[in-house]
């Protein structure tokens, strides 16, 4: 047997309540109707029994009654009506639907409840309203922070989310987020908004001024013209300018990472207790996205320093590649910030360069030190090598986005390098300056398979090769800081 639907029970309860109600009315009005009938007839027996015949006595009798009888009708339809018709807006209203307003054009007593009934159903709707409104925007900072989080940067994007939305959801336009120095002695600006870019470059000392004092003692302030910050200790220009302002620290696991510091319309002496919620919860939870950040990037650098360090060990087993890891580094870097790279994709450019012939460690002595053509084997190791790369990278998660460096850094422009042979911009941007840079060090090194090329020859090979092997733009962009750094690329005899 299905189960009865809930909602259909509870409709068909409020209409056998609402059918009752009106069979009551019904009859208690319609008592308005009978009373005044046996009242007259109860008259016009006494008259017919003291000889009153009177015919016109009898019609406005019996038009008294007719009269009272319309009366009682009418009454009792208009009550009836306009109580089933606020029955059935009050079970609208009960099942859900806010909107629904009863009518206020009925009579008195209904009509004021009607009213009062609307302000409060009004009142809920704006509630209701103002908590949707509230989810909404929650889901959308919080999606904007998580996708910021998720990409390969220093978290710049990330504050700068989380301030924008936050100054947003607030209504404000003033803010600023402080972060803790490595060695917890000075708070800097992070990101800010709407503050002047000299103050941007502030430094405040832990325990001075308000902001100061707000990351040693863990606890928020809110300062405005009438509650002044009567602390000991100067206040920065920048604090000076916020007059009204809150800051609430960013802490986790009982450390501050930084304060962040909120500029309130003038004359507002404090937020909205939902706001100052919703400012602290947000804080906390950026506070723990710094702390992983920086846990993640000790990790990083830990096995960056360790990958390194092999690295190193296998130049060392050959003299002829001593210090090539390095120099490409340095080249590379040039390289991506000639093309107006950001920060963050730089410094993943720079651990791929450091590490991107990782994967010789596992290539034996007699194919890394052949002196002629390489012996049948040896085809396969030094093709195999960048997977090799790639392999000992991938096992690390947050250096997995170093991986496509590493394994197309020997693909061509035109096609026709390894491992897979890709094409043109199909191959990695990183991928392509590296070669570029891979390359040009391979000419001017000494090497025990070939003659060593002059700086110029270098050059001069890379502008030929342009479209071909290097993508041309890396070429240009490399070519033109060389020019302007003669310097460069001039190995010193060993």
């Amino acid at each position: 047997m299905p189960e009865a639907d809930p909602k259909s029970s509870r409709k068909a309860n409020i209409g056998h309540r609402t059918e009752t109600l009106a069979r009551k009315f019904i009859v208690a009005f319609s008592a308005m109707f009978v009373i005044p009938l046996l009242i007259a007839v109860y008259l016009f027996t006494e008259y017919a029994a003291d000889g009153i015949t009177d015919s016109t006595q009898i019609i406005a009798l019996v038009a008294f009654v007719v009269l009272l009888g319309a009366a009682g009708f009418f009454v009792t339809q208009s009550v009836v009506h306009a109580l089933l018709r606020t029955a059935r807006d009050a079970a609208a209203i009960a099942e859900g639907d806010i909107t629904r307003r009863l009518n206020t054009d009925t009579a008195s007593e209904i009509s004021d409840l009607a009213k009062n009934f609307n302000r409060i159903t009004s009142r809920l709707q704006q509630t209701v309203d103002s908590l949707q409104s509230s989810k909404q925007q929650m889901q959308t900072l919080l999606s904007q922070v998580c996708a910021s989080t998720g990409q390969p940067h220093d978290m710049t994007d990330m504050f700068n989310v989380f301030l924008n939305t936050l100054l947003s959801l607030t209504g404000l336009d003033v803010g600023a987020i402080f972060l803790l120095s490595p060695d917890s002695k000075v708070l800097r600006v992070r990101v800010a908004s709407g503050i002047s870019e000299e103050m941007r470059s502030t430094a405040i000392p832990v325990g001075q001024g308000v902001v100061g004092w707000v990351a040693s003692n863990g606890q928020t302030v809110t300062t405005s013209e009438s509650m002044p910050w009567g602390k000991p200790g100067g206040l920065t220009e920048l604090e000076k300018s916020m007059r009204w302002a809150i800051h609430v620290p960013m802490g986790s696991a009982g450390k501050t990472r930084g304060v962040i510091s909120i500029g309130l319309r003038e004359g507002q002496k404090e937020i909205t207790g939902e706001d100052l919620l919703m400012i602290q919860n947000l804080s906390a939870q950026v506070a723990v996205a710094v702390e992983n950040a920086d846990l993640k990037r000790r990790m990083e650098k830990t096995y960056v320093e360790t990958v390194a360090a092999l690295a190193t060990a296998v130049e060392a087993r050959d003299k002829y590649t001593r210090g090539h890891s390095k120099r490409v580094t340095e080249f590379s870097v040039e390289i991506a910030q000639r093309l107006n790279q950001p920060e963050w994709y730089v410094k993943d450019l720079e651990s791929a360069a450091l590490l991107h012939d990782i994967g010789k460690i596992g290539m034996p002595d007699h194919i890394l030190h052949n002196k002629g053509a390489l012996p049948p084997d040896g085809v396969s190791f030094v093709i195999g090598h960048p997977i090799g790369g790639e392999n000992i990278l991938k096992p690390v998660g947050s250096l997995a986005r170093l991986c496509p460096i590493v394994r197309h850094h020997h693909e061509r422009f035109d096609g026709k390098g390894y491992p897979d042979g890709l094409k043109g911009e199909d191959i990695p941007l990183a991928a392509r300056i590296l070669s570029v840079a891979d390359s040009f060090d391979a000419m001017i090194s000494a090497r025990a398979y070939k003659p060593t090329r002059t700086r110029q020859d270098a050059v001069e090979e890379l502008i030929r090769c342009k479209g071909e092997q290097f993508d041309p733009q890396c070429v240009d962009a490399f070519v033109a800081y060389l020019a302007e750094n003669p310097e460069a690329g001039i190995l010193l005899p060993a």
